[in-house]
């Protein structure tokens, strides 16, 4: 080997040292980075080249950049991270479902008003009862037929407030998937565009585009957090994306370098004519928490309020000649009103013209067992239905506490192993750090020995 081809032998290896410092202060850099993959340098040399002087080994070069990254785990990573964010939707928004309700609810328990709240449902329910009550006793009674009217008035404005605030919390849903369409049509975008820069870089160096590797990877992630994905890598380094639609047909969103667009319907997520059919993601637990335990709780109001109406106006207008004492038409949370015709001395003149057992019989209501296999809206009493469907809602909360609790653990645990495999091990790097630095030293103080053995050879010929 010549002075010259130790030279170039120097050179090479300095250039593959400096390379390999390179790529171990980038994973340094990037030791806090959740989106970054450890990258590794992979040195070697090429085949052997023959000489005249025979077979001479090739010189040392950094051949390719490996990213550190299991295909496995990203995917567990993205499934588990969608199921999370379902449950904490979900959770969110039937905390704020809590809140519009105006009382703190819980397991087996009944309701209670929230500090700050007027009186609960229920305590306006039997406080109405309980004036009927008194007003039996004294069917004259001015004051006493306003109590009833004024309780009955607190408890429709009750009925409103909170059937409204229910209303309130599913709109925002719907605002809130609207707008997270619009994030997830960003999402496709960008990994559609990633994709065209993969296919673009790699030609002929497959997985060679790291960085655009770390950013789709990323991009995956948050679309998995916004709705539940399947995802496919083809040969040319490009991700497919699909959804699934309500007949289980699978939905291309993202395929090579083009993006499909996501709507809203006011319902569900679509992609052209087909109706997709989430499992998880964000949207689904917004879905899940409007269509079910909230609108659930906003059913059992309604059946409370048709209860209430239509069995209140049979013991008040038995002959139906009268007058009712609820509007026959307001059967429902929103729409529930006393009759308009309803007065004060109307309802004095009603209870005392009866002896007081009109006033009796309607206060009799609040003990009285209904059963929806009679024909009834509701079972139970009144106020044990509103206790018990409040109760319910309560469970589904405290179930879905317990879930996200648990959710978040796998979570945690998957997103540790995929660290533990693809993140920046600082031990790992400052030992790599010292290697290559001490093999640059060596690399440098070797081209310094050559270049010296040339300057001597260049004397000895000048002196010649």
């Amino acid at each position: 080997m010549s002075l010259f081809t130790c030279l170039s032998s120097g050179a090479s290896a300095l250039d593959a040292q400096s390379y390999a410092l390179q790529i171990t202060g980038k994973n340094l850099a990037n030791v806090n980075n959740a989106n970054y993959a450890r990258e590794k340098v992979n040195m070697g040399t090429g085949p052997a080249i023959q000489t005249p002087l025979g077979y001479a080994s090739p010189d040392l070069e950094a051949q390719s950049v490996t990213q550190i990254r299991n295909a496995f785990l990203d995917q567990q990573v993205a499934q588990e991270g969608s199921i999370t964010s379902a449950l904490t939707a979900e959770q969110s928004a039937l905390q704020e479902a809590e809140a519009g309700l105006g009382e703190t609810v819980s397991s087996g328990t009944s309701a209670s008003a929230s500090a700050g709240a007027g009186a609960s449902l229920s305590s306006q329910l039997t406080g109405l009862f309980n004036a009927f009550q008194s007003l039996a006793a004294s069917p004259a009674d001015l004051g006493a037929a306003q109590t009833v009217l004024g309780n009955a008035t607190s408890f429709c404005d009750q009925l409103h407030q909170t059937d409204s605030a229910l209303a309130q919390v599913q709109t925002g849903l719907n605002t809130q998937i609207q707008s997270t369409a619009g994030n997830i049509n960003t999402l496709l975008t960008t990994i559609a565009g990633l994709n065209s820069q993969i296919a673009l870089h790699e030609v002929g160096q497959p997985g060679s585009a790291v960085d655009l590797r770390d950013q789709r990877q990323a991009a995956i992630e948050s679309l998995a957090a916004d709705m539940s994905v399947t995802t496919s890598t083809g040969s040319n380094g490009q991700m497919g994306v699909t959804a699934t639609d309500a007949n289980g047909n699978a939905v291309t969103l993202v395929d090579g370098g083009t993006a499909s667009t996501v709507g809203f319907n006011g319902t569900s997520l679509t992609v052209g004519g087909a109706t997709l059919a989430l499992t998880s993601g964000s949207v689904q637990g917004a879905i899940n928490a409007r269509d079910g335990a909230i609108q659930t709780l906003r059913n059992g109001l309604n059946a409370l309020a048709r209860q209430v109406v239509t069995s209140v106006n049979a013991e008040y207008n038995p002959t139906g000649s009268t007058g009712n004492f609820f509007a026959a038409a307001g059967t429902t949370a929103a729409t529930i009103a006393l009759d308009s015709t309803l007065t004060s001395s109307s309802l004095a003149a009603a209870s005392s013209s009866n002896a007081g057992t009109i006033a009796a019989d309607v206060a009799k209501l609040a003990n009285h067992t209904f059963s929806t296999g009679s024909g009834d809206a509701i079972d139970g009493t009144m106020t044990q239905f509103y206790a018990n469907t409040v109760s319910a809602f309560g469970q589904t909360l405290s179930d879905l506490n317990n879930q996200v609790a648990n959710q978040t653990a796998v979570q945690t645990l998957v997103t540790s192993q995929r660290q533990s495999v693809s993140g920046v091990n600082l031990d790992e790097e400052t030992t790599n750090l010292m290697i290559y630095q001490k093999a640059y030293q060596a690399s440098s103080h070797f081209l310094t020995i050559v270049d010296g053995l040339l300057a001597t050879l260049v004397q000895l010929g000048a002196g010649t």
